[in-house]
């Protein structure tokens, strides 16, 4: 949008061809700008006559931009961007009107600094601006209150040389877009970058894509996006993801851990609704001797179905209750349930299902370890199954209906 006001002003010029030798000009003359696409824009715009050219000033709230241009040969005009400064808090109500459903309810800010320098001939119109504009965002915000996001700390470098293109939203590949800080419903992500392009239509292109989630790294793959839908699927592959921070989206199930997880998963985004899927895929544990984890108290989980003592005679004589011999597994398993004793990690699993296959799963989790305190019991194995739809919840399936569907330990 900004590219194309600054080519509708020097279009507005359409000064005959004009040589050194006709120079110098004196005098200046000014009006306003109106663009068709944004009624609302009220650029004022002058010209005014320099010692070897002209200088073209647009203004307005919000936006400040200068252009010296100088006669060349042919009748061309050497053009260059002076000074460029646009305040995105001003103009985005104006551009956001223009832009997809999903720009509805988002606040912007940030500097947007113009740069560049090329030749333009008036007698070809459009067609004849060549050259190079640079576009540099920094300090940039957004919030939309009604989907619970922040993007702070936002950066971009674009750079486009075919001008004509570029007035049409044209982008070729290589622009960078990054962002500091994400808060999507209350999780937090960062240190996102973004390399892509952009064709007609808001059809855009990215190339790479990574951020920081969770303490660990998501790589994003190749894909391409429509900007007038907002629901989209993308690969990703995680490194490095840490299991005590996954772990807040599991508080019926893991009180505390340690570990870092890995994998390859499918990520849902729908950008109307402002949420972030897990999809398809699974993640593994990284072998380390210090992945561990707790239980959260969870009273009867692993003793429920297990008696505390073996006893000789039928359990209705109660006064034989007494005779018989200790559980050995029944106070280590109880130490565990209740997240006073830890598991040594040796597996664990987290596998997620698009489609919650066979009995209507969206995600499970396996995992096999060993107490810290082996005397008694050598390893244990669980396996949680989450059910319900996962359009939610983030992560491991917040809010989710779980249950343990299977569970066995080894005595030593």
């Amino acid at each position: 949008m900004v590219l194309r006001v600054l080519f509708f002003l020097m279009l507005a010029l359409a000064l005959p061809s004009a040589r050194a030798a006709a120079w110098p000009w004196t005098g200046g003359l000014g009006g306003e700008l109106k663009v068709a696409a944004l009624p609302e824009l009220d650029l004022k715009w002058e010209v005014s006559a320099l010692a070897d050219g002209l200088g073209l000033r647009a203004r307005r709230p919000g936006v400040e931009v200068e252009i010296t241009l100088r006669p060349g040969e042919a009748g061309q005009w050497n053009w260059e961007i002076s000074r460029g400064v646009v305040d995105l808090a001003e103009l985005w109500p104006l551009a956001r009107a223009q832009l997809p459903p999903t720009a509805a309810g988002w606040s912007a800010s940030g500097t947007l600094a113009l740069s560049g320098a090329g030749i333009f001939d008036p007698a070809a119109g459009p067609a004849g601006a060549r050259g190079e504009v640079r576009l540099t965002l920094r300090d940039g915000w957004a919030r939309n209150d009604e989907l619970k996001a922040e993007l702070s700390g936002i950066e971009g470098d674009i750079r486009v040389t075919d001008l004509v293109a570029a007035m049409g939203g044209v982008l070729p590949a290589g622009q960078e877009l990054r962002i500091r800080r994400i808060d999507l419903g209350g999780i937090g992500m960062g240190d996102a970058r973004v390399v892509f392009g952009l064709a007609p239509g808001l059809i855009g292109q990215v190339s790479a894509a990574e951020l920081r989630m969770l303490g660990g790294l998501v790589r994003l793959k190749p894909f391409r996006f429509d900007g007038a839908k907002p629901r989209m699927t993308v690969g990703a592959e995680v490194e490095g993801l840490q299991l005590g921070e996954a772990a807040q989206f599991t508080p019926w199930l893991i009180q505390s851990a340690r570990g870092k997880l890995r994998g390859r998963i499918e990520i849902g985004f729908d950008l109307a609704k402002g949420l972030l899927q897990m999809r398809d895929g699974g993640l593994d544990i990284v072998k380390a001797d210090d992945a561990e984890f707790y239980l959260a108290p969870s009273p009867g989980l692993l003793t429920g179905n297990m008696p505390a003592t073996f006893g000789f005679l039928p359990p209705r004589w109660k006064w034989a209750s007494s005779l018989g011999f200790r559980n050995p597994a029944h106070a280590p398993l109880k130490e565990i349930e209740m997240g006073r004793a830890g598991l040594y990690l040796e597996t664990f699993v987290v596998t997620f299902w698009p489609d919650g296959p066979g009995k209507g799963r969206t995600a499970t989790i396996h995992l096999k370890g060993y107490p810290t305190d082996r005397r008694l019991v050598e390893e244990v194995v669980m396996d949680v199954n989450f059910h319900g739809p996962l359009t939610e919840a983030m992560g491991f399936g917040l809010s989710q209906q779980q249950n343990l569907t299977n569970f066995k330990f080894t005595i030593q």
